[in-house]
């Protein structure tokens, strides 16, 4: 992800960025959605947020969700699901059988970059503390490492080179960090990448893994829980039933 300043009272963070449920008007010219259709989607980083009952999407973001999946499901892959996917492809040119670290192995991200990099045959070493190892092994970690006690540069590392790739909220790209060759601060929703991930979705290699759910009346119970980063999943606002 990438914004060009941190929030403030002045220019607020906007809570809510993942969206999923159904379609209810079409503009004159949208021809490829229709009144009906079940679909999930990212906003983009300025706009209002997606904690509403009804919401204005760009067709460039937005994809029919995955068939095997429920809005809350759907819901929680947009943001992450897509991080994950431009990190792994678009700037660390994952290629098949290649050796991945995931730092934050059990975060939103992380728990998505794994499914992904084990579809494509990837060996995969996470970091995480002790609580979430089950979680991470389940998602196909080939190797876990715990960031609380381990130092996992000194079991890893075995050159310095490669790619280095970093998701943050900062003013200006990072240092060269760990003698890599490359690094980016970046997510840019779009419906390709969403497509790419229904299909990995539909083939039953990538899922959500939701924390909890929280009707729309519990926001602040649910935005506590996010703060705590003790949540294990996706943390869920349900503004209507299915």
């Amino acid at each position: 992800m990438i914004l060009s300043t941190m929030a403030s009272p002045e220019n607020p963070y906007r809570v809510g960025h993942d969206l999923a449920g159904k379609v209810v008007e079409v503009g004159s010219d949208v021809k490829d959605y229709q009144v009906g259709d079940e679909v999930y989607a990212m906003l983009w980083f300025d706009a209002t947020g997606t904690f509403a009952e009804y919401l204005n999407v760009d067709t460039k973001r937005v994809a029919l969700k995955p068939s095997n999946m429920s809005l809350n499901e759907a819901a929680g892959v947009p943001l992450a699901g897509q991080t994950s996917w431009q990190a792994l492809f678009t700037y660390g040119k994952l290629q098949e059988g290649q050796r991945v670290l995931i730092l934050g192995g059990s975060s939103g991200t992380g728990l998505f970059a794994i499914q992904i990099a084990k579809a494509l045959d990837a060996e995969v070493v996470a970091t995480c503390s002790h609580r979430n190892v089950e979680l991470v092994k389940s998602l196909g970690a080939d190797q876990v490492i715990y960031y609380t006690s381990d130092k996992w540069s000194d079991k890893v590392l075995k050159e310095q080179t490669g790619i280095f790739v970093t998701i943050g909220v900062i003013d200006k790209l990072i240092e060269s960090p760990i003698g890599a060759t490359r690094h980016q601060i970046f997510n840019a929703p779009c419906t390709d990448y969403l497509l790419e991930l229904k299909k990995l979705i539909e083939a039953g290699q990538v899922k959500t893994v939701i924390d909890s759910v929280h009707p729309l009346k519990n926001l602040v119970e649910a935005m506590e829980i996010c703060m705590s980063h003790r949540a294990k999943g996706k943390i869920i606002i349900e503004v209507a039933k299915e």
